[in-house]
C-alpha cells in the first residue's frame, strides 16, 4: 500500500471517531486548506494538477494534525493550521537563507544607490552621480528568478496568513494571534455584509469620492453589481465582508497596481479614450455609443494585459446609472490571498472612474463549509483615464501620517520587529516568524485523556482508524 493510500486508511478510521456532526471535520478541512496553488487558473489539465497536489496536501496535514496532538493544540488555542505554520516555516527558511540573504542584500543595495544617483543627477552633481553609478555596476544583478524567490515567498506567506484569518472568521473560531497583530495590519475593517455597510466604507478615504455628486448613490450602485456579479456564489444575507487595505506591503498586492495589470477592459477603454483627438462627452449615453462603436472596431486587438492574456472580442455591456457608465469584469490578480476577482467600474463623461474589486472566499470554487460566506472588497479605487494623480491632498497626507503611527504603534506587539522581508512590511514578518516559532502550551492531562480517547485507546484497544488500517493489510 502506498503513502496516499495509508494516509486514506488513517483518514477513513480516525474521522470516523473523532467527527460526530460534521462541523469539526469542515473545520480541519478549511483550515488546513493550501491556498497557493499554482497552475490553478492555467487551463484544465493544470487546474487539475493543482486540485490534486492541493487536496493531497490538505488531507495529509489534516491527519497530521488529528495524529499530533500538539499540532492539534496549536489550533485549538491561536486559530493557526498545521499547513499555515509549514508554510511560515518555509517562507523563513528561504528568505533567511544565505541565497536569500544575498539576494535581498543586492536588491536593497541597489535601490538605496539608484535613489541616491536620481538625486544626484536632480541637483547637477555629476561627481556624486559617477562614483554611485560605478557603485551599482559593481554589484551583480538580481535576475528575475531570484527576484521571484523572494516575492513568492512573502507572497505565499501573506496569502495563507489572510486565508487563514477570514476562514477562522467565517467559521466563528476567530484566532487571538491573527486578530491581535493580522488583521490591522492587512485589514481595515471586518463587518457583516450588507448594503449600508458597503456604503459606509467610502468614509476611510471620504476626500477621494468628493469628485461624484452623489457618493452614497455610486456606492449603491457598485454593491448591487458586485451582488449580482456573484450570483449564486454569495448569500448576501449571511456573510461578513474583509475590507482590504488598497497596500498594505508589496507582498499583499497594492489593489490599485492590480487594476492596472490585470484588468483588461479598463485597459483598452483607457487607449481607446486617449486615442479621441477632442476629449470630450456631455452625456454618459454619448461616451457610451463611441466606446461601443470603437471597441467593437478592435476586437482583434492584442492583450493589453500584463498578467492575462485574454482577447476582448467585443465591447462589454454598459449600464448607465447615477449620470455614469457602469462596467464589470473579471481577471486574476496576482495576490495569493485573493486569486480571481471580479471589477466593477463607473466611468464619468469627464473621464473620473471608481472602481471597487472584490472576491469571494471559497475553496476551490467551493462554499466555506459550516461558516458563512465572505466577501473581500477594496476601497472605492479612483482616478482618471486622461489625466494622472494630481499632488496628494492635505486630507490624504493626514491619512498615511496616520497609518504610519498605527503601524509604529503595532510594531509594540511583537518582541522584536525584525527589516520586511520577501516584500512584507516589518509586522508582517515578525508575524511569519512568530507563527514559524510558535508552540502551544503544555497538554494538561484532561487533554490527554480526551486525545487519548478519540483515538480509541483506553476504552478500546482496536480503535476505528486501526481498524481501517488491517482491514487494509489483510487484503
Amino acid at each position: 500500500m502506498g503513502f496516499g493510500g495509508l494516509i486514506s486508511k488513517v483518514a477513513d478510521g480516525l474521522f470516523s471517531s473523532i467527527v460526530k456532526d460534521g462541523v469539526p471535520l469542515a473545520r480541519s478541512v478549511a483550515s488546513n486548506a493550501v491556498n497557493n496553488l499554482p497552475g490553478f487558473y492555467g487551463g484544465t489539465v493544470p487546474r487539475i494538477k493543482a486540485y490534486g497536489k492541493g487536496l493531497f496536501t490538505t488531507g495529509t496535514n489534516m491527519v497530521a494534525e488529528q495524529l499530533n496532538p500538539v499540532t492539534r493544540k496549536l489550533r485549538d488555542q491561536y486559530g493557526i493550521s498545521k499547513t499555515t505554520q509549514d508554510v511560515a516555516k518555509k517562507t523563513v527558511k528561504t528568505l533567511e537563507s544565505k541565497k536569500g540573504l544575498d539576494i535581498q542584500d543586492r536588491q536593497a543595495r541597489t535601490t538605496a544607490l539608484k535613489r541616491g544617483a536620481t538625486a544626484a543627477q536632480t541637483r547637477g552633481d555629476k561627481e556624486t552621480f559617477d562614483a554611485l553609478t560605478k557603485e551599482i555596476d559593481s554589484i551583480k544583478p538580481v535576475t528575475q528568478k531570484e527576484k521571484e524567490l523572494v516575492s513568492k515567498a512573502g507572497k505565499e506567506a501573506q496569502g495563507q496568513l489572510s486565508y487563514q484569518f477570514m476562514q477562522n472568521e467565517m467559521q466563528g473560531t476567530s484566532s487571538s494571534i491573527l486578530t491581535q497583530k493580522f488583521m490591522d495590519e492587512n485589514y481595515l475593517d471586518v463587518l457583516p455584509l450588507s448594503k449600508e455597510n458597503y456604503v459606509d466604507i467610502q468614509d476611510f478615504k471620504y476626500w477621494e469620492m468628493d469628485r461624484f455628486t452623489n457618493p452614497n448613490d455610486v456606492m449603491s450602485t457598485a454593491f448591487d453589481r458586485i451582488q449580482n456579479a456573484w450570483g449564486k456564489s454569495l448569500n448576501v444575507d449571511d456573510a461578513i465582508m474583509f475590507v482590504k487595505k488598497t497596500k498594505a506591503s508589496d507582498a499583499s498586492a497594492n489593489l490599485a497596481s492590480e487594476v492596472s495589470k490585470g484588468a483588461v477592459v479598463d485597459s483598452l477603454i483607457k487607449k481607446v479614450l486617449n486615442q479621441k483627438p477632442i476629449k470630450k462627452f456631455n452625456t454618459a449615453e454619448e461616451m457610451a455609443e463611441y466606446l461601443t462603436t470603437e471597441l467593437n472596431k478592435k476586437s482583434n486587438w492584442k492583450p493589453v494585459s500584463k498578467l492575462n492574456k485574454t482577447r476582448v472580442s467585443k465591447a462589454p455591456d454598459f449600464e448607465i446609472k447615477d449620470g455614469m457608465l457602469w462596467y464589470g469584469e473579471s481577471f486574476n490578480s496576482s495576490a495569493y490571498e485573493l486569486g480571481g476577482v471580479n471589477l466593477q467600474s463607473g466611468l464619468m463623461p469627464d473621464g473620473n472612474v471608481v472602481q471597487f474589486m472584490s472576491d469571494v472566499q471559497d475553496l476551490g470554487k467551493m462554499r466555506m463549509p459550516a461558516g458563512q460566506d465572505g466577501l473581500s472588497v477594496s476601497l472605492p479605487l479612483v482616478k482618471n483615464y486622461y489625466r494622472k494623480k494630481g499632488p496628494v491632498r492635505a486630507e490624504e497626507k493626514a491619512y498615511l501620517s496616520a497609518q504610519k503611527i498605527l503601524k509604529k504603534q503595532r510594531a509594540g506587539l511583537f518582541d522584536e520587529v525584525p527589516q520586511g522581508m520577501g516584500g512584507m512590511s516589518a509586522n508582517q514578518t515578525a508575524l511569519v516568524k512568530e507563527i514559524a516559532e510558535l508552540k502551544p502550551d503544555a497538554l494538561t492531562l484532561d487533554e490527554w485523556v480526551t486525545y487519548l480517547s478519540k483515538m480509541g485507546i483506553g476504552a478500546s484497544v482496536v480503535t476505528p482508524m486501526a481498524g481501517g488500517l488491517l482491514t487494509s493489510q489483510e487484503r
